[in-house]
């Protein structure tokens, strides 16, 4: 099924560009929560239910595919206050699934492009992947996501009805990325 160069240890963290990121555990799931539930952010993601205890819980099923190697759910940080929340799943030979991108309101533009920038680094120069199939994809009328999508490289190539409407599915190659990469990170102002 899974054919990584490499699996993360579990306690992986990290820092590039002024973030520092772990993964998520269940002391997130306050956060996690309100993230996920603010009515500003969740109009176009799955929605949560159980409250914090809910996120609790579901933290723990995660942190068990998180020692298999199956999915890894990162918090962001700047000087030390959580920023936001990504996560690499959907692992199958050299493809993975990038989603669950959900920032701080107000979260200087930045960060909002750091945070995918080293998620999909570290899947492509990390794990050894090849290509990023967001099949859960993006609802139509999320019209900024997956414009900023497209800035990284990524193509739309499927569009589908879910319950909450149309959504758009979108891919992007290692070499997309390699080839937007250096402007990336010129906007983040570093080399």
């Amino acid at each position: 099924m899974k054919k990584m160069s490499s699996i993360l240890p579990l306690n992986y963290n990290g820092k590039r560009y002024g973030l520092t990121y772990r993964f998520v555990n269940e002391d997130d799931a306050e956060f996690v929560y309100k993230l996920r539930s603010d009515p500003s952010l969740s109009r176009y993601i799955h929605d949560v239910t159980g409250g914090v205890q809910g996120q609790v819980d579901w933290i723990r099923k995660y942190k068990e595919r998180e020692a298999l190697g199956q999915e890894y759910y990162f918090i962001f940080f700047k000087d030390e206050k959580p920023v936001g929340l990504f996560r690499l799943y959907s692992f199958h030979d050299t493809t993975y699934t990038g989603g669950s991108w959900v920032m701080v309101p107000g979260s200087p533009v930045e960060i909002v492009l750091a945070v995918p920038l080293i998620m999909r680094e570290l899947a492509f120069e990390e794990l050894g992947m090849t290509f990023e199939d967001n099949y859960d994809a993006t609802h139509v009328d999320n019209k900024k996501v997956i414009k900023f999508n497209q800035m990284f490289g990524c193509k739309i190539y499927k569009h589908f009805i879910d319950v909450k409407g149309e959504y758009v599915a979108t891919s992007l190659t290692k070499e997309d990325f390699e080839e937007r990469k250096p402007r990336l990170l010129s906007m983040l102002n570093v080399e």
